[in-house]
């Protein structure tokens, strides 16, 4: 049964998922850290300013900066980039870091930071997703010294584990490599791999009765109550594997 094999075994299916590009919670959102391409940058700073609706125009005059600048970068009218001053001074008009706006890597707020890169379906499962960059933010939780620089961050989406994280609720967990094999109880990230080869993933609770093996949703909502079986998946489904234990979480609140 999963939950007898050997760690190594869990460690080599781990390994796979990162070649899949199934990288949800890791460091680094794109292999080797590459260097954004004027198209890519592009992207980030116009999803940016769509998102909190600004105009060049306007963010230009607060900024102190040349607004044919920024049309110019965003049509790609000869400009390839934007220079750091100007970058720089668009963020300090808005009060945000620099790597939002050019998603470059985020430098950390503190050391105990941990960025929250992506997001998973609770109790569900889902296409695992990973943001990118430039979409991260950072959470400052305590986390036991020992997995300070292993321990990733999810945001939590959907009712399917809302006794445990509401909707919006950060999850932080460990890769078990870096912990140990999970136990009754535990709550775990779990991944799904298809007949098709889709992977996917989702936040559960471990339980063991007699043996068997179950993944439990903690929800209130009657539609998300019905556990699975690790032994017994159902169709379509080639294999079910938890490949880390959630350590702590976080609910922000609204304000």
């Amino acid at each position: 049964m999963f939950l007898t094999i050997s760690l190594a075994k869990i460690t080599a299916e781990c390994v796979l998922q990162v070649h899949n590009h199934i990288r949800m919670g890791f460091p680094s959102a794109n292999p080797c850290d590459m260097d954004r391409t004027p198209d890519e940058r592009r992207d980030i700073l116009r999803s940016f300013m769509q998102r909190h609706g600004l105009k060049a125009a306007s963010w230009a005059q607060k900024a102190g900066v040349s607004a044919n600048s920024i049309y110019n970068f965003l049509n790609d009218s000869g400009s390839k980039k934007l220079s750091a001053d100007t970058y720089q001074a668009l963020a300090r008009a808005i009060g945000v870091p620099v790597w939002k706006l050019n998603g470059d890597e985020p430098e950390a707020q503190s050391p105990t930071a941990i960025w929250v890169v992506g997001h998973v379906q609770a109790g569900d499962f889902r296409a695992a997703v990973e943001w990118d960059r430039s979409q991260w933010y950072a959470v400052d939780v305590p986390v036991n010294p020992r997995f300070q620089n292993t321990s990733k961050a999810l945001e939590v989406r959907g009712p399917s584990m809302n006794l445990e994280y509401p909707d919006g609720s950060v999850v932080i967990w460990v890769n078990v490599l870096d912990s140990r094999p999970p136990r009754d109880r535990d709550h775990v990230i779990v991944y799904s791999y298809r007949d098709d080869d889709v992977v996917e993933a989702t936040v559960k609770e471990l339980r063991i009765v007699n043996d068997q093996h179950w993944l439990w949703p903690r929800s209130s909502d009657p539609d998300h109550q019905q556990p699975l079986s690790l032994e017994k998946p159902g169709d379509h489904i080639k294999r079910v594997e938890i490949c880390g234990l959630v350590i702590g979480g976080y609910r922000p609140r609204r304000i």
